[in-house]
């Protein structure tokens, strides 16, 4: 019996986890404008190419987890 109330655990665990990761990178790229006009500001190309790279894999990864938890919730 312990056995299934750890899978059960588990499972609420990985629910958080998917809700608390979405949230992080929301609030993350709620931030993102703000670091891209001061990377503009101070002229750094490179980082720019570099930061705009990163809102589009944050930006992909939040569509995967949105996807997980909607999957999730209709179980």
């Amino acid at each position: 019996m312990p056995k299934d109330k750890d899978k059960l655990n588990d499972s609420m665990d990985l629910k958080n986890l998917d809700k608390e990761a979405y949230n992080t990178l929301v609030e993350w790229a709620k931030s993102a404008p703000k670091i891209l006009r001061q990377l503009e500001e101070s002229g750094d190309k490179e980082n720019i190419k570099k930061f705009k790279i990163q809102i589009k894999l944050v930006v992909n990864k939040l569509e995967d987890i949105q996807q997980l938890i909607k999957n999730k919730s209709f179980k």
